[in-house]
């Protein structure tokens, strides 16, 4: 297993991580810190273990909100969906009656 190195809160982590997965450890463990960079500018003096914690809990709110939007979303593709189905078969059915009564006047003229 690769070992990468972080940068968060002015600490330096040793991590392992599945192969090719390196840049995105790192990726991911920059906007941590960023967070963490954040929270510093807005809580001058605060203990580092707090701007973890509260990155943290940040980035958890994130994650939940995401996952809320992306279940509305699905919501909203799945009814979508629905709709479209619905309206085909209307259509459907429509243009069957239609070529219906249209071979009736053909066999009634003839």
């Amino acid at each position: 297993m690769p070992l990468v190195s972080i940068n968060i809160a002015n600490r330096t982590y040793e991590l392992a991580c599945g192969e090719g997965e390196e840049a995105r450890v790192q990726e991911l463990a920059a906007y941590v810190d960023e967070k963490v960079t954040d929270l510093r500018k807005q809580m001058p003096g605060a203990a580092e273990i707090k701007l973890v914690v509260f990155a943290a809990l940040l980035l958890a709110d994130e994650s939940r909100e995401a996952r809320g939007i992306a279940r509305q979303a699905e919501t909203a593709r799945a009814s979508a969906s629905d709709s479209a189905d619905t309206l085909a078969t209307a259509l459907e059915e429509l243009i069957t009656s239609r070529v219906d009564k249209m071979s009736k006047k053909v066999s009634g003229a003839a």
